[in-house]
């Protein structure tokens, strides 16, 4: 053969093997891999060149010497035998990858190549943080867990040489007292997420990359040293074009890659630690680590940071001498947050000027600062989830600001109403209404016996009235015996008394003569009289008296109906066994696919009679009537027991 032969049939091969991967998709009726069908219909065209010398000579379609001998009804049935042949081949090689590799049960080339690459990564990290827990000494008290003495000095130093992700984690499970025990939270607590400040070219880049302009150029100045630099982000001082001084907080670079790359990480450790101890099971750690990772996920999103900043700014409006950052929403992105600057120091900081303010104005903004929380907690359900001294500034206007809104805490309705009565209950000494509170707000298995909840209510009710406090130290007693009777404490109230004990620390800066039990039975009359109003009340019971008042006005006509067709024996009950649009399909392809098979079957057996049949007139060359139809039969026959065999094993797969 020539070149230009060579060349010819390569091109009509692969145009065959095009027209082929289309008709053989098609004709199975289901979706399967493109690689294995273009692998498929290319070996079922190169067969035809073997195969066609094979059964040429027989059927009398080249002499002996392999040259063509044949008129054109013969090169009509041998063109149309051979395409029959190919796209049966096609099929069959096809549905027998299905039946060996059933399409999407193995990665494609790109996917394998991906999947590899991330476990490499993956290894390596596992390896690391193995090493980091070795010498840590974490892997020694594991077992035990957190009930071992040293477990939590451990984690903390494990943690702190393991990341960004591991210092977020830790710094949110610090806050979890309703899952640990007080010594690992406060241990938890002394994380630091200082770190080295990266260089101002990667800040550059990073802003480049998000706003399409240098810092030089958005802002009429902006400051290269950074004011702070933790794990995730640094700060740094600028003023815009219209001469606001704010604060611009740059995402780093390697940030979310590397919190990424822990989550796949802190899953599977969090899998393996659920098997082999109990402590992981009773705390049930994987569904832990999912919700603190979505809680990193939403932190590292600053667009999630400025709505809480503005929420928080809308709920604050009418407390006088608290006041929030005004964000620039014009300047921030999931990887940019631009504020304005608050002048001042964290309270502290500021031991030395706040003694030398006047005491009206330090009691007035202890005062401000818990009505602040109270108003947020129970009346408009959105407050700071995180108000230790260090997130709140005495400014220089001798008001108070709030920083880092990176988490809030949001309640409903009626949670806030279930909350404030608990409350109500521990400054009160009334131990069954917060009992019951704690019932209706907290997630009560239904073998609790709450006789013995109650008298374990009433006593930490009555430490607090003898100690006249309402400290971390209630609050992490509540979670403890949360966690003895078997009790879920829903996340909105865990961030509610978070908030309530870290502000008693901030209250005691302000007015060491202040007790947050005592400005708290101050307010708690007013925000029950305000929750329970005959006002609010009224307008609730205006929404139910309308849902019910529509669901009322169609009962006469259903009990009609009802009672119509009882009289007249036309009452029947409608039991749907697959009323689900899903269960229907399913039912409907097994039909459909039986069907298939019983008429492939007899295709198939009425093609070997008429292929066996002797006689007949000859209609395209040395083809018979009979033998024309018997291969049109035995290809219907194929065609529909080949879609039969690759949907059950598409179906196995599911």
């Amino acid at each position: 053969m020539t070149v230009v032969e060579i060349i010819a049939l390569a091109v009509t091969g692969l145009l065959l093997t095009a027209g082929l991967i289309l008709s053989t998709r098609r004709a199975l009726g289901t979706k399967t891999g493109l690689t294995r069908t273009a692998i498929s219909c290319l070996a079922a065209v190169i067969s035809l060149w073997p195969l066609g010398l094979l059964f040429a000579r027989p059927l009398g379609l080249v002499d002996d010497e392999g040259v063509w001998d044949a008129g054109g009804p013969a090169l009509l049935a041998s063109m149309l035998l051979a395409l029959l042949w190919i796209q049966v081949a096609s099929l069959i090689l096809l549905v027998a990858l299905e039946a060996l590799v059933p399409t999407a049960s193995v990665p494609s080339l790109p996917q394998l190549a991906r999947r590899t690459y991330s476990r490499i990564r993956r290894t390596r990290r596992i390896a690391q943080l193995a090493k980091i827990a070795s010498s840590s000494g974490l892997t020694r008290v594991l077992r035990t867990g957190p009930a071992h003495q040293d477990f939590a000095d451990s984690l903390v130093t494990a943690i702190n040489r393991s990341g960004v992700t591991f210092v977020k984690m830790g710094q949110l499970l610090a806050t979890r007292q309703d899952l640990l025990s007080d010594n690992v939270t406060r241990t938890l607590a002394s994380l630091q997420a200082h770190a080295s400040p990266i260089p101002l070219e990667q800040v550059r880049r990073v802003i480049r990359t998000e706003l399409g302009a240098d810092p030089e150029e958005l802002f009429a100045s902006f400051t290269p040293e950074p004011m702070a630099a933790a794990s995730v982000a640094q700060i740094h001082a600028a003023r815009t074009h219209d001469g606001r001084e704010v604060v611009v907080k740059v995402q780093r670079p390697a940030a979310r890659a590397q919190v990424r790359d822990d989550i796949a990480v802190l899953r599977h450790a969090a899998k393996i630690a659920s098997q082999r101890f109990e402590w992981a099971r009773n705390m049930h750690l994987t569904s832990l680590v999912d919700e603190l990772m979505e809680t990193i996920r939403r932190e590292l999103d600053y667009r999630e940071e400025l709505t809480n900043t503005r929420a928080l700014e809308h709920a604050l409006r009418d407390v006088d001498r608290i006041g929030t950052p005004v964000p620039v929403p014009e300047l921030t992105t999931s990887r940019v947050l631009v504020v304005s600057r608050l002048a001042g120091i964290p309270i502290s900081e500021a031991h030395g000027r706040i003694e030398r303010l006047d005491t009206d104005v330090r009691e007035q903004l202890a005062d401000d600062l818990v009505s602040a929380l109270v108003e947020g907690v129970f009346i408009r359900g959105i407050f700071h989830a995180d108000l230790h001294p260090g997130n709140i500034m005495l400014l220089d206007s001798g008001t108070l600001g709030l920083l880092d809104f990176g988490s809030i805490g949001v309640l409903d309705s009626e949670a806030r109403q279930v909350l404030a009565t608990l409350l109500y209950g521990i400054v009160n000494d009334d131990a069954v209404t917060a009992a019951n509170a704690f019932v209706l707000g907290f997630d009560v298995p239904d073998d609790v016996d709450h006789t013995q909840l109650q008298r374990d209510i009433g006593r930490e009710i009555a430490l607090v009235q003898g100690s006249y406090e309402v400290d971390a130290g209630l609050f992490g007693r509540l979670f403890e015996l949360a966690r003895d009777h078997g009790i879920g404490v829903p996340a909105g109230f865990t961030a509610a008394f978070r908030s309530l004990a870290a502000v008693e620390s901030s209250l005691v800066l302000l007015n060491p003569n202040m007790s947050l039990l005592e400005a708290a039975r101050g307010r708690m009359g007013s925000i029950m009289r305000r929750l329970n109003s005959p006002g609010r009340l009224a307008a609730q019971s205006l929404g139910t008296a309308a849902v019910s008042s529509a669901i009322a006005r169609r009962m006469p006509m259903r009990v009609e109906e009802v009672t119509s067709a009882l009289a007249e024996g036309r009452l029947t009950v409608d039991a749907r066994p697959f009323a689900w649009s899903g269960d229907r399909a399913y039912v409907r392809g097994l039909v459909d696919d039986g069907i298939g098979a019983i008429i492939a079957v007899a295709a198939l057996l009425v093609a070997a009679l008429l292929l066996t049949t002797e006689g007949g007139t000859d209609v395209l060359g040395p083809l018979s009537l009979y033998e024309v139809l018997g291969v049109g039969f035995a290809f219907s026959g194929c065609l529909l027991a080949l879609r039969s065999i690759v949907r059950i094993f598409q179906r196995s797969v599911v």
